[in-house]
């Protein structure tokens, strides 16, 4: 199909499209939480029978958490396959008191569809899936189409490649697509081209056997609080380095097209502080902003925690102190590895009279690194140039789909990974919304890039 008809088939059926989406966004699917774990199951149920419906073969897969949805549909055998990849799982609707709409009541506004999931991923991947439909409607669909819908990419738990690698022969593909990403800041259609490592671990320094009176014992016993601050913050050197022995090496630099095209879309600070509230001047300084989270690790420090927090003053010193810790890693270095050399580290810097536990650690998945040169990445980059007159963007994100840097392995294909969210559209915090013009751009670049394989 071209992009005339396309546009023809969304404008006909957007209403019902909306209607569908909304009643996906409709379960609480938060797979973090305990509470909701039967809410995760009737969602996979529904999309079950939603893609029962369009005509694929469709089947559960277990899992020790939420259940994969897969789906097939047979094309000509001459033809490639296509694994598209998404996730129905969704994070958690807190603080609830800063939602204008309720997080699982979809309530469009100005174009715009707010609810929690809206855009990650069920606005996303829906909007790929109707592109699917709508080609299948048309008999405009020659590939065999498998589809991968999992429930547990927001909890970071990685027990799910265990299944994943018993079914290589099902998963078997010659391209792995997912829309789980997004745009430069610019607005420009963007191909990501590389996804970040991660890798994350809680440390607890642990003193007195419990809380201690700072008046007669301030100045004699070791305070954890103090400690942890000091340790958290011997992580990095002034200049933004990070400070842990070893933990650069091996890495496996850009290349000099790479960097151009990173940088060819350079981060506008106005813009980032106008969206996050602070301009991107952390990191190391010799490298520029969109080479510091595309091309360079980081060690970040997720949450702390000691001590007293209500009103007034409680003058304590702390029984022990709490930090959460992550590391985005790029290509070249091993996650495993680096959880050692941050323990070691830490370990190195503690007082004496104070113990360090390391209560909590887990690597969710290597760095990802695409292939410029690929003919899937010239035919997205030809597609995108059609949905808009500003020039396609190619894309070193700084963040992590953990899956994403594992299927292209077990499925025996490449992966590109094309998305339309933006900042504006607030995943992971309140008031998450998705547009319907973002949707619709989804949709046509699905069906034209699938057209064209």
């Amino acid at each position: 199909m071209d992009k005339t008809q396309l546009e023809s088939c969304f404008t006909a059926h957007s209403g019902r499209f909306i209607h569908e989406w909304q009643e996906f966004l409709r379960f609480p699917s938060v797979s973090i939480s305990d509470k909701h774990q039967q809410d995760c199951a009737q969602c996979a149920k529904w999309l079950l029978a939603h893609l029962a419906g369009l005509g694929f073969s469709t089947r559960l897969i277990p899992t020790a958490s939420n259940p994969l949805v897969f789906a097939e549909r047979s094309g000509k055998p001459d033809s490639p396959t296509v694994l598209f990849y998404g996730h129905y799982d969704v994070q958690p609707e807190d603080p609830v008191a800063l939602w204008k709409t309720p997080p699982f009541e979809p309530t469009l506004i100005n174009g715009r569809l707010y609810a929690r999931g809206a855009q990650d991923n069920k606005g996303q991947l829906f909007a790929a899936l109707k592109a699917i439909e709508t080609l299948i409607m048309n008999n405009a669909l020659h590939g065999t189409i498998k589809i991968l819908i999992e429930g547990d990419e927001e909890t970071g738990n990685m027990q799910v490649l265990k299944v994943l690698d018993q079914e290589r022969t099902l998963l078997k593909a010659d391209l792995v697509m997912a829309a789980d990403t997004g745009t430069v800041s610019s607005g420009a259609p963007t191909i990501t081209m590389g996804l970040r490592g991660i890798a994350h671990m809680t440390i607890v320094v642990s003193g007195p056997d419990h809380d201690l009176h700072s008046g007669v014992h301030g100045g004699r016993v070791p305070n954890p609080a103090i400690a942890l601050c000091k340790i958290v913050a011997s992580l990095h050197s002034p200049d933004g380095r990070v400070a842990v022995n070893g933990f650069y090496d091996g890495i496996k630099p850009p290349s000099q097209e790479e960097r151009r095209l990173a940088n060819a879309n350079p981060l506008d600070p106005v813009w980032y502080q106008s969206v996050t509230g602070v301009p991107p001047v952390a990191g190391e300084q010799e490298f520029t902003p969109v080479e510091r989270t595309g091309f360079r690790p980081a060690i970040d420090i997720n949450g702390l925690l000691s001590g007293y927090g209500g009103a007034g003053s409680k003058t304590i010193i702390p029984a022990s102190a709490m930090a959460k810790l992550s590391a985005r890693l790029v290509p070249g270095q091993d996650s495993g590895r680096i959880l050692k050399l941050i323990a070691g580290h830490l370990q190195k810097q503690l007082p004496a009279g104070l113990k360090l536990n390391i209560t909590e650690q887990g690597i969710g998945g290597p760095a990802f690194r695409g292939n410029l040169s690929s003919p899937s990445v010239q035919i997205a980059s030809d597609v995108l140039g059609e949905l808009s007159e500003l020039p396609t963007a190619f894309l070193w994100e700084g963040a992590s789909v953990p899956i994403l840097s594992y299927l292209p392995q077990i499925a025996g294909g490449e992966a590109i990974l094309v998305g339309f969210g933006s900042e504006s559209d607030n995943i992971h915090a309140p008031n998450e919304s998705y547009s319907i013009e973002q949707f619709r751009l989804g949709f046509l670049y699905t069906g034209l890039f699938l057209s064209r394989l």
